[in-house]
């Protein structure tokens, strides 16, 4: 069964040895950056011209899927800084732990929000993506903490964070992940009465459902996500391989055909996709 990223571009696993030790390094001096100020916010008087450029530097690196390059140029970014925290070193922060989820090292990346949640005022947003890494790492109850701080302060201030949806979606996939379902379910609720659901919470939802073997709950969920998801992307392609389960073990053999078709018509076929439209085709 094919399932959805929670986050896009979600990357493999962490590297072990010398490149894990880089990283580590990395987080210390840019804690070390980072904390000169104390936690209050300086000007930029003095920092060094090139810093721009790294930080451009980096973001190229980031569009490209380049996270490794990516990290090392907001790094060198900090380091040509002026040693206080003013709103271009959030700004390289904020990109260098969304690298640094994307790469997959998710440690990092909790340290890099957590930092931010130190040197600039509480937001929404920094726990929101803290809470995505400690989920990501199965930390889901400290990870749920963040997840409440975050809330609180959306309340606190009466506007919803643009990545709510998906650290929903993170924690809830962890709960589920975890065996605790109810869990997942009610942040997943709490999410869907907010409207802000995602396409890729409905996908979870559905997935949830179908481990339930609640087949036709599940049908809607995956049905409500492609609604909201872009057509030909993954998640998009993942949703309707999951409707199309859903079809066949309803018994809507004809349907599940006629969908397992369109999806082959997107994204093409493999031998999983072959194997469903052969035994449909007999029935």
């Amino acid at each position: 069964m094919k399932t959805g990223e929670v986050m896009e571009a979600q990357a493999p696993g962490r590297v072990k040895g010398e490149q894990m030790d880089r990283r580590v390094r990395r987080r210390r001096q840019a804690l070390a950056a980072v904390v000169l100020a104390g936690a209050v916010l300086a000007g930029c008087q003095g920092a060094d011209p090139a810093r721009e450029q790294y930080r451009l530097d980096g973001i190229s690196q980031l569009d490209q899927g380049n996270y490794e390059a990516a990290i090392t140029a907001f790094e060198e970014a900090l380091n040509h800084s002026d040693g206080g925290v003013g709103e271009f070193e959030l700004d390289v922060l904020k990109y260098r732990g969304e690298a640094e989820y994307k790469l997959g090292d998710y440690q990092a990346a909790a340290h890099t929000y957590n930092v931010l949640l130190q040197v600039d005022e509480p937001a929404a947003e920094y726990y929101y993506l803290e809470c995505m890494s400690l989920a990501a790492m199965g930390e889901t109850e400290t990870a749920a903490q963040d997840f409440e701080k975050a809330q609180a302060l959306e309340k606190e201030k009466g506007e919803a964070s643009p990545v709510l949806g998906e650290a929903a979606a993170a924690l809830g996939k962890a709960y589920q992940d975890a065996g605790q379902s109810e869990k997942a379910g009610q942040i997943y609720d709490l999410v869907i009465q907010s409207g802000k659901a995602t396409a890729g919470i409905y996908n979870q939802l559905g997935l949830a459902a179908m481990d339930a073997g609640q087949w036709e709950e599940a049908y809607g969920y995956f049905s409500q996500g492609l609604s909201l998801a872009e057509s030909g992307t993954e998640e998009y392609g993942n949703l309707l391989y999951n409707q199309a389960v859903c079809l066949e073990r309803k018994g809507e053999f004809q349907e599940a055909l006629e969908v397992f078709q369109k999806y082959t018509e997107i994204f093409g076929s493999d031998a999983e996709v072959e194997r469903e439209i052969r035994f449909l085709e007999t029935r």
